[in-house]
């Protein structure tokens, strides 16, 4: 039995007993779960935008020392790593699809899913926020490069770098999600 089973078991029992000795629910660390369920569901939606660390790190680039956006890359790749890991991982513990299985050996399908997560989260994660970051802040260093508040000549290239982090998302991840799923359905196949 997995663990994720004999969890969900050993709670429907703590339940069951509850309900025989009719206890109320703040009797019980049984009320937990509902702000575990939560924290878990803002810590999966939060986990993804660590990716973006090197992009904030990337629009604070004009202001803050070489090494900070440096630690800030070595942040996104340590979650990249994990995030291979971690999908190479549940491609295990999924198995494979009848096509996977007759063409491929288990080290080679999981090793096919480990290179197609990491070529996604490289180019979508990586790669093309980071050019699209790096270009509005340099092109908008130009552009503020005449503003007669210094702060705004500062500061500008900065904001306008992170006022485009919340929509790389949405720009990068479909079409890059669909391209990889395409290219790795073909190798696959063929």
């Amino acid at each position: 039995m997995a663990s994720t089973e004999i969890t969900v078991q050993a709670a429907q029992d703590k339940v069951e007993e509850l309900a025989e000795r009719d206890a109320d629910t703040t009797d019980s660390d049984i009320r937990y779960l509902a702000y575990g369920a939560r924290l878990r569901t803002a810590l999966r939606a939060g986990t993804r935008y660590i990716a973006y660390t090197s992009d904030i790190g990337e629009a604070f680039r004009p202001v803050v020392p070489p090494w900070v956006v440096t630690a800030a890359y070595g942040v996104s790749w340590l979650y990249l790593s994990g995030d291979v890991g971690y999908e190479s991982f549940k491609s295990y513990h999924r198995g494979p699809t009848p096509l996977e299985a007759a063409n491929f050996s288990e080290p080679a399908r999981i090793g096919i899913s480990a290179v197609q997560r990491a070529a996604f989260q490289s180019i979508a994660s990586m790669a093309l926020p980071a050019l699209t970051i790096h270009t509005a802040v340099a092109q908008s260093k130009k552009a503020f490069r005449h503003a007669t508040n210094p702060k705004v000549r500062t500061w500008g290239p900065t904001m306008t770098g992170l006022a485009i982090v919340p929509v790389l998302p949405y720009l990068f991840d479909h079409p890059v999600e669909q391209a990889t799923d395409r290219a790795f359905d073909w190798i696959r196949e063929n």
